[in-house]
């Protein structure tokens, strides 16, 4: 397997997040190639035997994609389709109800999500690879629909965590064996949940939009064509869940779990049921999965005691995907699993279809504005 050592400009990272040209799903596949690509290249200073973080978000990136391609042939609505059983012959119309029950926000949310973990997260992998230079990372300026940011601003705690991802992935450099491994799993732990806090916002918009769009905007929108006085969708899109009322909120939890079921990650070696127990594929080991206490950094200890499964024989599937702590659980479990499968850094294959245009059913996406932050400046020197 032929390893590159080169990776993506800043320049490269901002023009791929902006693109406006080629349709969401395709977009989200170039995002794929770019972090195979950091991978790569951090796999030649961090060892091919861990998978680091671009190497993980690589397969989700795919994931994202492959439910952004909503076209005749979706696999995505395919799959769904078969999940709640629905016939061969009513697969059209089960098509077009959930183009309409998705609508615009749901490429929206996705997207922005997305992009702006790539933003990040590419820029602040590039920077660690840069030795580092005297170079800044770049951070994402929110947008708002409805009035609401679709990003979390995290502030100095999530610099802070960024600090503690640099700083076990500057130890991992220079360490080997079982060492390097946890140290790496802390780094990705690290990381994820920094970018998953991020995007929080934007996942509620997708998750909680079909429901809002069904009880609270489908009937009103008539009557603004009517009056010629269109209704603001966004502001009921984007408001927060615990604003609703006590008959909505329970409406929207029970929808969110119920979706939930439906999610599903394709790795290189299976297709794991985010709403199942995790398991160890056959034929494959992990030298990670166990308690927070047997592991000797501290900071990895601290990491996997705060968001890791409190029993490593329990790994429940997740019930939620909106609710933070039960989503990093989750990835931590599957991080520790799955870091130690070298099949994982192969690159992911998807078809790429360099349409002009983005398609009129998925809306239209605000545009990201970027602000380089000096990371050195919000921490000490790693070392």
């Amino acid at each position: 397997m032929t390893i590159t050592t080169e990776w993506p400009t800043d320049q490269e990272i901002c023009d791929i997040a902006r693109n406006e040209d080629i349709p969401l799903s395709a977009e989200a596949f170039e995002i794929a190639s770019q972090y195979h690509r950091i991978s790569q290249a951090l796999s030649v200073k961090l060892g091919h035997e861990n998978l680091n973080w671009p190497g993980f978000a690589q397969w989700s990136s795919k994931a994202v994609g492959s439910s952004l391609r909503l076209g005749n042939h979706s696999g995505f609505l395919r799959q769904l389709g078969r999940h709640y059983h629905v016939p061969v012959a009513a697969e059209p119309l089960f098509r077009l109800c959930m183009l309409a029950f998705l609508g615009g926000s749901y490429g929206t949310g996705l997207s922005v999500a997305n992009r702006s973990i790539f933003v990040e997260m590419a820029s602040f992998n590039t920077y660690f690879l840069s030795g580092p230079a005297d170079r800044d990372i770049l951070r994402v300026h929110a947008p708002d629909l409805g009035r609401r940011p679709l990003l979390k601003d995290l502030g100095e705690p999530g610099l802070a965590r960024l600090h503690t991802a640099y700083q076990l992935l500057s130890k991992a450099a220079s360490a080997s064996g079982q060492a390097r491994s946890e140290l790496m799993l802390g780094a990705n732990i690290a990381l994820s949940s920094y970018e998953q806090a991020r995007v929080q916002p934007a996942l509620e918009l997708v998750f909680y939009r079909p429901v809002r769009w069904a009880l609270q905007v489908s009937w009103r929108t008539p009557y603004g064509y009517l009056t010629h006085h269109p209704i603001d969708r966004y502001s009921f899109y984007s408001r927060p869940h615990h604003e609703q009322t006590t008959a909505m909120q329970w409406v929207e939890d029970r929808w969110v779990r119920m979706y939930s079921s439906t999610l599903w990650l394709k790795t290189a070696i299976d297709t794991v049921a985010l709403g199942r127990p995790l398991t160890c594929p056959p034929g494959y080991s992990t030298t990670l999965l166990r308690a927070p206490d047997e592991f000797e950094d501290k900071s990895v200890h601290e990491l996997v005691r705060e968001f890791g499964p409190s029993d490593p024989a329990d790994l429940q599937g997740v019930s939620n995907w909106l609710d933070y702590e039960e989503r990093m659980r989750f990835i931590t479990a599957y991080f520790m699993i799955y870091q130690q499968i070298t099949q994982m850094f192969e690159k992911p294959r998807f078809k790429r279809k360099r349409l002009r245009g983005r398609p009129q059913a998925i809306g239209i996406l605000p545009n990201l504005t970027f602000r380089k932050v000096m990371f050195r400046s919000s921490r000490p020197s790693a070392g």
